[in-house]
C-alpha cells in the first residue's frame, strides 16, 4: 500500500514532497459562524486570538500596535490569549502599555467577540493552517496576517477579504491596518467577501474531498 501524507495547505505540501511524492491537500474543517448575525464592522475594536506563545508573534503584534495607536488613539486592541511559553513575559508587558489593549481570558463564546469587532489580526511566525482566520471571516471581519509558512496565504485573498503582509514587515502591517481603520467602506466590502470565501471550509465542502481521497486509496 502506498502511504499518502495529507497536508493542510499547498505550501506545507511543497515541504512534504521533499520527502515523499505522495501528498494530498485537504484543508481543515472549520466551525463557521452559525449565529445568523455578522459584524457591522463599525466598532473601533480589533481582535487577536491566540496563545501567549513564541509561535503567535505577540511581540510583533505589540510593535505594530505601538505604531497604529499613535494614529488611532480611539481604537482598542482586544487580546484573547491562552497560556503559552511567553505568558509570564508578555502579560506584564501588555498591561504596562495602557488601556488601548484589553486582555481577556479564552472564551468558548469567541464568535460573540468576533461580532463585536471590526478587524482580526494574526501575527504568527508560522501557522499550519490558522483556524481563527476563516472563523472571523465568517463573521464579516476583514483579516490581516503575515505571509508566514504556510496557512494565511491559503486562506486570505490579498486585497479582497483581507491583507497578506510580507513576512515580519511591521511597518507594512501597520499601514494596512490603519487603512482599514480609516475606511469604513473598505472594511465592509472586505468583510462581505470574507463571509463568502470562508464557506469553502464548511463541513459540507470538506467531506467530498475526504470521500474522494479515501475512495482513491481503497481502489488503488
Amino acid at each position: 500500500k502506498v502511504q499518502t501524507v495529507v497536508a493542510l495547505t499547498q505550501g506545507d505540501a511543497v515541504e512534504w514532497r521533499k520527502h515523499t511524492p505522495h501528498v494530498s491537500v485537504i484543508p481543515d474543517v472549520v466551525h463557521l459562524n452559525d449565529t445568523g448575525r455578522v459584524s457591522d464592522v463599525s466598532s473601533k475594536s480589533v481582535i487577536f486570538v491566540g496563545r501567549y506563545s513564541s509561535q503567535k508573534g505577540i511581540d510583533t503584534l505589540l510593535s505594530v500596535w505601538q505604531i497604529v495607536f499613535q494614529r488611532h488613539p480611539d481604537w482598542q486592541l482586544h487580546i484573547f490569549g491562552g497560556y503559552g511559553d511567553q505568558s509570564d513575559i508578555l502579560i506584564p508587558q501588555i498591561k504596562s502599555m495602557g488601556d488601548s489593549i484589553v486582555l481577556h481570558e479564552p472564551t468558548s463564546a469567541i464568535f460573540d467577540e468576533y461580532l463585536k469587532s471590526s478587524v482580526l489580526l494574526m501575527t504568527s511566525y508560522y501557522e499550519p493552517f490558522g483556524l481563527v482566520l476563516p472563523e472571523a471571516m465568517s463573521c464579516g471581519l476583514p483579516v490581516v496576517a503575515f505571509d508566514c509558512p504556510y496557512g494565511p496565504a491559503s486562506i486570505i485573498t490579498d486585497g479582497v477579504d483581507g491583507f497578506l503582509i510580507p513576512n515580519r514587515d511591521i511597518q507594512a502591517y501597520a499601514e494596512k491596518l490603519c487603512l482599514l481603520m480609516d475606511d469604513d467602506e473598505l472594511r465592509q466590502t472586505m468583510g462581505q467577501a470574507g463571509i463568502i470565501s470562508s464557506r469553502r471550509y464548511d463541513l459540507s465542502d470538506m467531506m467530498p474531498l475526504w470521500k474522494d481521497f479515501l475512495q482513491h486509496r481503497i481502489t488503488k
